[in-house]
């Protein structure tokens, strides 16, 4: 609990740095405008025409210093002074959208491309629903005007006649700056601290408790989101400053531009109050037509933001906030505690706002339960106790290690997964160490977000499809010197892990940089006596498991408590201002090595294939030897067994041996042999002309 709150409160310090300058520069223009410049130039346009009237309401809606908390009674006392309807609606809409302070918040905590929409689209929303105020019907005379200047600030005017010296001039610009002082910072204060303090709060609770996923997901963008945004913006008094910060944080949790747009444009002009004046001293049709009016526009200029920074490949998380980073840090700090003093002084000066007193009765009447001071003060006392009881719970995530500690001594070093207890501050306390997280360090060059993404209000979370890296360049760890007296530029990273949470939590100061230097050293020490052709060639995954082994002994003789898991050799290159030439180098060697290769593999592939016909004209002889052994064998063998069976029976013998001597000498001529009658030597022989052939 208590470190809910310390996130709280650091979101909550961090929308105060980025956005007090800003904030306290548009309050002190609001004070000028409204010290400086008579009301009357104002309110004698705003009863000229139908269409007159709504294009100077809309107009003199921007320079008045009016935010959505006080723009209701001015705008009925420019009913009572003779204001046209339509010039009403469109000073409602215009004042609280394009007010100096909300245009310096929305530049504060948004981008520039808002900033501009957002009072242009309020502009245009003021002109439309004017005109169709005024053009719609018959417009009901107002009341004659009174002596009331419609509740605008009236500049002080300096008394008496015209000033006879300078000191007289001086002390009137005193007086004018001290009324310009007083109403900038005291009344205009006063009218929107309890909104400011209350959308700054919000804006914090929706950094630490809302999950971008969440946001992503389910509100992402679309006519669903826009319509409840709008929806939203109708139960919820939200002053347009006050609704700045909540936007903001919600647009960086994955919130569309365009749902944002329609939560800005609608929550100052159509909450419950606006639409209950409204109804009451304008009538049904005017309130319709404001808020329909309102809808329509709003919910289109969203759909038409969103199409913009689709077209444009804008990232809203990414350019959100850039304008405080401009400024030197001491200059927000400074703005910021000006402005929490200012603000503290206002809310401790000022009552309540009628509003929160409505819903504290609306509340009591639905609960049957009176709020009361004796009642608050007994809720707070049992809620803080609650609370300081319940900061004694922690979880303890799979992959983590916790670490109890009573009045600073280790009580328990293994607190397994799970929820726990531990006695609260300052009796107990707790650390969780991420012993199964491989921890990564870059070492030659930092991998940096854009600056916009780094936010206050982006809570870790997610990727955004928009995020992109850039790597920055760390010289004085990527030049080294190797063994041949050459520079060589590294970047490479290291990653470990935690063996001994206790030794890793309390007995090192700074693991990370332990962990950097010892890697960069023992690196120095392997570079050193290595080549810078062999960096750059063969010897890369040598000096990798060198520098582990290296590394890891000298943080065992620290007694770090940490295991390194590798080292891994990004880029190695030269030099930038020589890189080229030990390309060209490298280049030159390489194709060496190619000829080399080349030359190496003909005078193989010669060898070889000469070696290989020798050995084929050995088997090849050796075959042929064998094969005349074999047929002269086979004829020797042949030969004896035709002479036995010519002693067996010569006449057939001779007899079956002419006749395959015929077979052999007329192999084309068809022959019929006929037996005699009395023996196998009596045969006729015939000889035919084969089938198909002519004589010759």
């Amino acid at each position: 609990m208590i470190d809910f709150l310390l996130q709280v409160g650091g979101e909550t310090w961090s929308i105060f740095k980025e956005a007090s300058l800003f904030l306290l520069f548009g309050f002190a223009v609001a004070g000028m405008l409204a010290v400086l410049v008579p009301s009357r130039v104002f309110l004698r346009f705003l009863a000229i025409g139908r269409v007159k009237s709504v294009l100077w309401a809309s107009i003199i809606g921007v320079p008045v210093p009016l935010c959505s908390c006080g723009v209701l009674p001015t705008a009925l006392g420019l009913v009572r002074q003779g204001a046209s309807k339509g010039a009403t609606v469109a000073f409602l809409i215009a004042t609280p959208g394009t007010g100096v302070d909300s245009i310096a918040m929305s530049w504060a905590l948004m981008d520039p491309l808002i900033t501009v929409v957002r009072p242009l689209v309020a502009i245009v929303t003021a002109v439309v629903a004017g005109l169709a105020t005024n053009l719609g019907g018959p417009a009901r005379e107002g009341p004659e005007p009174e002596a009331a200047e419609a509740g605008l600030p009236e500049p002080a005017e300096p008394r008496g006649g015209p000033p006879e010296d300078g000191q007289a001039a001086l002390r009137a610009w005193l007086a004018r700056a001290r009324r310009v002082a007083t109403y900038a910072f005291r009344e205009l204060f006063d009218e929107t601290a309890h909104w400011l303090a209350l959308g700054i709060g919000l804006s914090a609770l929706v950094a630490v408790l809302l999950p971008a996923a969440v946001i992503e997901r389910y509100l992402g963008g679309g006519l669903g989101t826009m319509l409840l945004m709008f929806l939203l913006g109708i139960p919820i008094y939200t002053c347009a400053s006050a609704s700045t910060p909540v936007a903001a944080a919600l647009v960086l949790k994955g919130l569309s531009p365009g749902a944002a747009l329609v939560f800005l444009l609608s929550g100052p002009a159509t909450n419950l109050g606006a639409l209950v004046v409204l109804l009451k001293f304008l009538g049904r049709r005017v309130m319709l037509i404001y808020l329909t009016t309102v809808a329509i526009l709003s919910l289109g200029a969203g759909y038409a933001l969103d199409w913009i920074y689709r077209s444009w490949q804008l990232n809203a998380t990414a350019s959100f906030g850039r304008a405080a980073r401009y400024i030197p840090d001491w200059v927000n700090v400074a703005a910021a505690l000006v402005m929490i003093g200012l603000l503290l002084v206002s809310l401790w000066r000022t009552p309540v706002p009628a509003e929160w007193i409505r819903l504290r009765d609306w509340a009591a009447v639905l609960t049957g339960v009176g709020v009361t001071a004796k009642r608050l003060r007994v809720a707070a006392a049992v809620a803080l106790g609650v609370l300081y009881l319940g900061s004694g719970l922690y979880t303890v995530g799979v992959g983590e290690v916790g670490l109890r500690t009573r009045f600073g001594r280790l009580v328990d070093p293994d607190v397994p997964p799970g929820l726990h207890y531990r006695l609260p501050w300052p009796i107990d306390g707790h650390r969780i160490v991420e012993s199964a997280r491989v921890r990564r360090i870059e070492v030659g060059f930092r991998t940096a977000r854009r600056a916009a993404v780094e936010s206050p209000l982006v809570m870790p979370g997610g990727g955004h499809p928009g995020f992109w890296y850039q790597r920055e360049k760390v010289p004085e760890e990527s030049f080294l010197l190797t063994g041949d007296e050459n520079i060589i530029d590294i970047a490479f990273t290291v990653q470990y892990a935690v063996r001994d949470p206790v030794v890793f939590a309390y007995q090192v100061a700074e693991p990370e940089e332990l962990v950097r230097s010892v890697a960069i050293s023992v690196l120095r020490s392997i570079v050193a006596t290595t080549t810078v052709d062999a960096i750059y060639t063969s010897a890369r995954d040598e000096v990798e498991h060198r520098a582990v082994a290296g590394a890891q002994a000298l943080l065992d003789a620290y007694g770090a408590g940490v295991r390194l898991v590798s080292v891994n050799l990004l880029s190695v290159h030269a030099p930038e201002e020589v890189h080229a030439a030990f390309r060209d180098v490298a280049s030159a060697h390489e194709d060496k090595l190619l000829i080399i290769n080349r030359a190496t593999t003909f005078a193989e592939e010669g060898v070889n294939l000469a070696q290989g016909d020798a050995a084929a004209m050995v088997e090849s002889a050796r075959a042929f030897k064998a094969q005349r052994i074999m047929e002269a064998e086979g004829d020797a063998l042949a030969f004896a067994l035709r002479e036995k069976a010519y002693r067996r029976a010569p006449e057939l013998t001779r007899f079956r041996l002419y006749v395959e001597a015929l077979e052999e000498i007329l192999p084309g001529t068809q022959k019929i042999l006929r037996p005699g009658r009395a023996d196998v030597k009596d045969f006729d022989l015939w000889l035919l002309q084969p089938l198909g052939r002519r004589n010759p």
